[in-house]
């Protein structure tokens, strides 16, 4: 990830960057990705403070450009950022840590016809 600006917006308590992601043979980065390269860029940033408000991609190339605004309480960003974006977030896990999916337990014949005949 390359930061291609950095504005310190003091009014409304955040840093928006504008970035670069190159990913050659890879996907686009999801947004969890994202928030994750950001925060490392961005030294004293926390995940559950940092918005990725734009990201775009063009066919053919392996490269992404986007903006994140990372700010520093979460007064200031539940204030400021809009409710679209935070339920972007929510719907796609980017705040939440990855959960692994615990195995479905499959019914057996012999348990399912014990059910049957009770």
């Amino acid at each position: 990830m390359n930061i291609d600006n950095r504005i310190d917006n003091e009014i409304l308590e955040r840093v928006e960057l504008h970035f670069t992601v190159d990913h050659p043979k890879a996907p686009t980065p999801s947004l969890r990705q994202l928030i994750e390269m950001v925060n490392r860029m961005e030294p004293g940033s926390i995940k559950s403070q940092t918005y990725i408000m734009e990201v775009n991609s063009r066919f053919g190339r392996s490269s992404t450009t986007g903006v994140a605004h990372v700010y520093s309480n979460t007064e200031a960003a539940e204030n400021t950022v809009p409710t679209y974006v935070k339920d972007r977030h929510v719907r796609r896990g980017a705040h939440s840590e990855p959960v692994e999916e615990e195995p479905v337990e499959e019914k057996s014949e012999d348990s399912e016809a014990d059910e049957e005949g009770s």
